[in-house]
This record gives C-alpha cells, structure tokens and sequence, in this order.
C-alpha cells in the first residue's frame, strides 16, 4: 500500500489546456474563462496606484479598493481549499 501523500489528479475536460502553462493577458478576462476551484497558487504583481501611471495608465489610490476587488472575487472563485495567494507590492 502506497503512503505517498501526493496523488496526481487527472483535469476535468474542463480543465483541459489550463493545466502547466504560464499565461499572459488581463487577469480579470483570463480568470473569467478558468474553471472554478482549479488553481493552487497565483503569483501577481497589481499596479501600484498613480506610481506607475506611465507604465500602467495609473488607478487613483482612492480607487484602487474598487478596481481590485472584481480580481479578488474571480481569484477567490478559482482556487481550489490548497491555494496560495502571493502579491508584490512596493512602495
């Protein structure tokens, strides 16, 4: 009897092409189009407010809540009980 506590878990046809691969694009889009519960650990480096305006376009820090929020919920939706959430910020 095997004891091995790691047990490889076959994708649903759902998760089928989500699996190994890094992925460029507007997180709020790409995480719309991910199955739910499936990601174990995301790895994001968010604007930082009106510091990067002229890389990012800038978010006002008095509306930087509001625009992350909608991310947050569809990171929240695709996170399987194992997650891990890493953000970069700088100041």
């Amino acid at each position: 009897m095997s004891t091995n506590p790691i047990s490889k878990i076959e994708p649903t046809k759902e998760q089928t092409g989500w699996h190994n691969k890094l992925i460029l694009g507007d997180c709020l889009e790409v995480l719309k189009q991910m199955p739910e519960s499936f990601v174990d650990l995301i790895v994001t480096s968010p604007p930082y407010a009106d510091s990067r305006k002229n890389t990012y376009g800038g978010i006002h820090p008095d509306n930087y809540v509001e625009w992350f929020l909608p991310i947050g919920a569809e990171l929240r939706r695709v996170f399987t009980k194992r997650e891990t959430c890493s953000i970069k910020r700088e100041t």
